[in-house]
């Protein structure tokens, strides 16, 4: 019996005249304790401010279940150092992990190109095979091996079965069609820009 007149009271102590607890009332009454209590818990560096918008999102979660009237400054406590412990233990592994991935990227280079330099270079490259194809293929293979792979004359002899100064010949042949035909793209493309 005095298990349920304890409970009985508890229940009326919960809600008032409107109902049980309004949030609005328990912010306005504890908000600066949470404060406090999330700048001495979690020390420097951390946000106040955020630590206390988190504590009364989880109490407008769970608050409807909440029926204990006295201990709302308990509960309210508990829940800043939960979350505080929380967020005091990820701060703890980024720093032992190396710090966030913002903070990484911002302290490794990039060893790569940025994506506009990578837009540029796929643009580039298209525009010289689209010239390159326009090349009879043995003019086009002798200025891949020599220009682009960079390979010595005794290497593309070596590959292409042919003689030095046939190669030679058909590079410099090579090179002054596609200048023209790279320069003659160029003017097109401008042409087409500008109209």
């Amino acid at each position: 019996m005095r298990l349920l007149k304890r409970a009985l009271t508890s229940a009326e102590e919960t809600s008032g005249p409107s109902g049980p607890f309004d949030l609005e009332d328990v912010y306005r009454a504890h908000a600066a304790d949470v404060a406090r209590w999330a700048a001495r818990l979690a020390g420097p560096g951390f946000d106040r401010e955020d630590i206390v918008h988190e504590v009364f999102l989880v109490a407008q979660r769970r608050f409807p279940t909440f029926r204990r009237a006295g201990n709302v400054k308990v509960w309210l406590y508990r829940t800043t150092a939960f979350i505080v412990k929380k967020r005091r233990r990820a701060d703890r592994w980024r720093h032992w992990l190396g710090g966030s991935s913002a903070d990484f990227a911002e302290r490794v280079p990039s060893t790569g190109p940025t994506p506009l330099e990578e837009l540029e270079r796929c643009r580039r490259d298209q525009r010289l095979y689209r010239t390159l194809d326009q090349l009879p293929e043995k003019y086009r293979t002798v200025l891949i091996l020599f220009d682009l792979d960079g390979l010595s004359g005794e290497e593309v002899v070596a590959l292409t079965g042919r003689k030095v100064s046939t190669l030679r010949v058909w590079l410099f042949r090579a090179r002054e069609m596609f200048l023209d035909r790279f320069r003659a793209a160029e003017t097109e493309g401008e042409g087409v820009s500008r109209g």
